[in-house]
């Protein structure tokens, strides 16, 4: 017995494999028209292929908030088989913004700004930033911050200049 329009077959073409994707809309919206997928197994990294974005979900999942997108492969290798866990990477040009998680912001006397460590004193100081836009859990970072700047994410207001701190392992 079967509830009406579930799903209990579904049909795989022999052929071309699609790999599926559930990705946030700020993903999306930075996105290029035509970004290119590296697509690694996750069993075995090295075992990668490219591929072209093919389909997006006109509506996001009502539940993750999230679209699904539908990634082509170009000549996938053999160990690439249907069911198979992957996991993508695309880039989107240069890097001209960072993103860090909302609860690393703080506030200095002239504005937004985070607590940076230093790896070889692993002592802090706060570091102003622009702040390019706020979103639900992440905010994007203009200026102030340099790609592998490590950044504190938990108890920044109990900080202070110069204060030693942990570095997870």
């Amino acid at each position: 017995m079967v509830q009406p329009g579930r799903m209990i077959v579904q049909v795989a073409r022999d052929g071309g494999i699609d790999v599926v994707f559930d990705v946030p809309a700020t993903v999306l919206e930075t996105s290029p028209a035509d970004p290119e997928v590296t697509v690694a197994l996750s069993q075995a990294p090295t075992v990668t292929a490219q591929g072209r974005v093919r389909e997006v979900s006109p509506r996001a999942d009502p539940v993750t908030g999230t679209f699904r997108v539908r990634v082509g492969l170009i000549d996938p290798p053999t160990e690439l088989r249907l069911g198979s866990t992957v996991t993508g990477t695309a880039i989107f040009g240069d890097v001209t913004m960072i993103e860090v998680p909302a609860a690393a912001l703080t506030r200095s006397d002239s504005g937004p700004a985070v607590w940076v460590v230093d790896p070889g004193s692993r002592t802090v100081s706060m570091r102003d930033i622009v702040v390019d836009r706020f979103l639900s859990a992440s905010v994007s970072v203009l200026e102030g911050l340099a790609p592998g700047d490590i950044v504190v994410t938990a108890g920044v207001q109990a900080l202070r200049p110069g204060q030693e701190v942990r570095l997870p392992q």
